[in-house]
């Protein structure tokens, strides 16, 4: 998910710089267990890029300087030249804040990407937009004594109401439900939904399925890829 941030206009507009900055994932988990989590930033442009990197809570509207997290970001800036990488360390500090242990916490991962404005380009009769893209990506606290991620998703009770369908996450792991597909192949929801740990969201299907249907849920698992679990309706 990236979102214009702002548009920096020298003159007015003649060409466009677009992000250049790529992450090593689509979602990051930081296990209990490991003292730190390391996520590789590379810059594939032909010019240094800023990149600046905070977390937030969920509301993209919020500013870096008024948000608090249980985290250390290092470093929170960063110059990347063109073609080179640069590791980005978030470490959780101890006895900050009061994480929830029976279940996953979520935050946002937030990586500004500023590409510098390259003045041997401008000239007196010359333009440019310069644009700052923010890439947002989903961060995972995941504590210790939460059991097996692996086939959580076989644990989601789909219950039917007409033209509702309700997803039940009974487990600790937040689960992220792609589709959800009848066996003549059709797809019941219209978009991908993320289900919180030990709750549940009900959803408009697309037609109407009865209890006792066999459908295949297909959730995204910890990689990006796609699972799929066949299960009966209830």
């Amino acid at each position: 998910m990236k979102i214009f941030i702002y548009l920096l206009a020298l003159f007015s507009l003649s060409t466009a710089h677009a992000n250049n900055i790529i992450v090593n994932g689509t979602r990051f988990i930081y296990a209990e267990d490991s003292a730190e989590i390391t996520i590789q930033m590379t810059n594939t442009g032909k010019s240094p890029s800023l990149a600046q990197i905070w977390l937030d809570e969920g509301d993209p509207e919020k500013l870096p300087e008024e948000i608090t997290t249980p985290f250390i970001i290092s470093p929170p800036i960063a110059r990347i030249d063109a073609g080179n990488g640069q590791s980005l360390r978030i470490k959780k500090v101890a006895d900050k804040h009061i994480v929830a242990t029976d279940r996953e916490s979520m935050w946002w991962l937030n990586i500004l990407d500023i590409p510098a404005v390259d003045k041997n380009n401008i000239t007196e009769n010359s333009a440019m937009l310069n644009l700052a893209i923010r890439s947002r990506f989903k961060f995972f606290w995941r504590p210790s004594g939460l059991g097996d991620r692996q086939n959580a998703e076989s644990k989601v009770q789909i219950l039917a109401n007409q033209r509702d369908i309700t997803l039940v996450n009974p487990t600790p792991f937040f689960i992220t439900v792609a589709d959800v597909v009848t066996s003549s192949g059709h797809g019941l929801i219209n978009e991908g939904v993320m289900i919180a740990p030990k709750s549940k969201t009900t959803l408009s299907a697309k037609q109407q399925i009865s209890r006792g249907e066999s459908v295949v849920l297909q959730a995204i698992t910890d990689y990006g890829g796609i699972v799929e679990h066949k299960t009966t309706v209830n």
